[in-house]
């Protein structure tokens, strides 16, 4: 295997004549795409960067109106346990009330049946006391009359006691 110059020296020629023909037309806008993917890479993991902080600082803003959100609901809570706490103060003392009125009508009622059982005890005392001077008198005296000697001194007999 011989080897054969010309050829050698035609290809090396040829090589330098393409690698010059790339350098002048095709070195330059290969490079420039080169560059350019470079720099939109660049430019897209900035805007990722940038994204990824606004999307940290909405993060942060989400929990503090979480956090807001929280207080003011426990503060609704708080406001509620307040009223209602008002509410069952106000029933508790509208309870008093109502339990003060049926104490008052109980002992109204109270005096008023008091005053029914006198007077019945009145009359009952009268009875028995016409029907006991009548059995130790013996003597027939006029209903009317004896009914004002007893009340006469049914009368006399409260008087004795202090009561009216």
């Amino acid at each position: 295997m011989e080897l054969d110059y010309g050829q050698i020296v035609a290809q090396i020629i040829g090589f330098l004549v393409v690698l010059w023909i790339m350098k002048r037309f095709a070195w330059k806008p290969f490079l420039k795409i080169l560059d350019d993917r470079r720099s939109r890479i660049q430019s897209e993991l900035a805007d990722a960067e940038e994204q990824r902080l606004g999307a940290e600082k909405l993060g942060q803003q989400y929990q503090e109106k979480l956090r807001d959100i929280d207080a003011e609901a426990r503060a609704r809570v708080q406001a509620a346990v307040k009223n209602a706490e008002k509410i069952a103060a106000e029933i508790k003392e509208e309870a008093r009330q109502d339990v003060k009125e049926l104490l008052g009508r109980a002992r109204d009622e109270i005096e008023r049946d008091k005053a029914v059982a006198l007077v019945a005890l009145r009359n009952d005392v009268v009875d028995m006391a016409l029907k006991a001077s009548e059995k130790v008198l013996k003597e027939s005296l006029d209903e009317a009359r004896h009914r004002k000697a007893i009340a006469d001194f049914v009368k006399d007999m409260e008087n004795v006691d202090g009561r009216p």
